[in-house]
C-alpha cells in the first residue's frame, strides 16, 4: 500500500471512529442497590434498601453534559430490617398507596459536571438531576463514579435530599425522629450498547 493510500486509510478509520464516540451509546440497567440513610434525632441512623431499580440512559454526543434517560426506584420494596418500621415508611410517610408517582422515584435530566467521554475507562465527577418523589419534582445534586469493563458501565452516586422539599413529614415513632435530610447512594451495573442511528 503506498503511502498516500495508507493515510487514507487511516483518515478513513479516525473519521469512523469519531462518528462512533459522536453517536454516542445507551445503559440499560441490569442490577444495582438504592440505601437510604437515615439519622435519627436521638443520635444513630438506620438504612433502607432496595434492589427493584430499572432504566436505561444515553450518551449522545461525545463531551455532552447532558445523560438522558431515567432511573427508576420502587419505594413499595424499601426495607429497613424490621417489619413495622417498613410499614410505617412506606405507606405513612411515602403514601405508595396513592399511586405511580408516589409508588416510584424516577431520577431524570442527568447532567454531568465534567462531560464523559464513551471511551473513558473510569470517571468521577459531580452531577445533578430532576427527581421525582412523592408526587413533587425537585433537583438534587451529588457526586459519581463510573468504571467500565467488558461491555459494561458501573455506576456509584451521592446525594443529599430534603424530605420537607419533597413533602415529606419527618417519620417518628415513640418519640424517636429521623432528621429532614437524609442520604441516597444509587450503585447500579449496565449493559452498554451503541444509541439507536450509530454505526454498527
Amino acid at each position: 500500500m503506498t503511502t498516500a493510500r495508507r493515510f487514507a486509510a487511516l483518515a478513513l478509520a479516525s473519521l469512523a471512529l469519531a462518528a462512533a464516540a459522536a453517536a454516542g451509546e445507551s445503559w440499560t440497567l441490569t442490577s444495582g442497590e438504592v440505601r437510604v440513610r437515615c439519622r435519627l434525632t436521638v443520635g444513630g441512623s438506620f438504612e433502607a434498601v432496595t434492589s427493584r431499580i430499572s432504566g436505561a440512559l444515553r450518551l449522545e454526543n461525545a463531551g455532552a453534559p447532558g445523560v438522558p434517560g431515567q432511573v427508576r426506584v420502587s419505594l413499595d420494596s424499601l426495607d429497613t430490617g424490621i417489619e413495622l418500621r417498613n410499614r410505617h415508611l412506606r405507606e405513612t410517610y411515602l403514601e405508595v398507596g396513592r399511586g405511580e408517582a408516589f409508588r416510584e422515584a424516577v431520577l431524570t435530566a442527568v447532567e454531568l459536571a465534567e462531560p464523559l467521554s464513551p471511551g473513558l475507562r473510569t470517571h468521577e465527577t459531580g452531577f445533578r438531576g430532576l427527581l421525582s418523589l412523592h408526587g413533587t419534582e425537585r433537583q438534587v445534586e451529588g457526586e459519581a463514579r463510573l468504571g467500565r469493563r467488558d461491555g459494561r458501565v458501573r455506576v456509584e452516586a451521592e446525594f443529599p435530599l430534603s424530605l420537607a422539599q419533597f413533602a415529606i413529614p419527618p417519620p417518628r415513632y415513640l418519640g424517636v425522629g429521623v432528621r429532614d435530610e437524609v442520604w441516597i447512594t444509587v450503585i447500579f451495573d449496565a449493559a452498554i450498547a451503541p444509541s439507536p442511528g450509530a454505526p454498527p
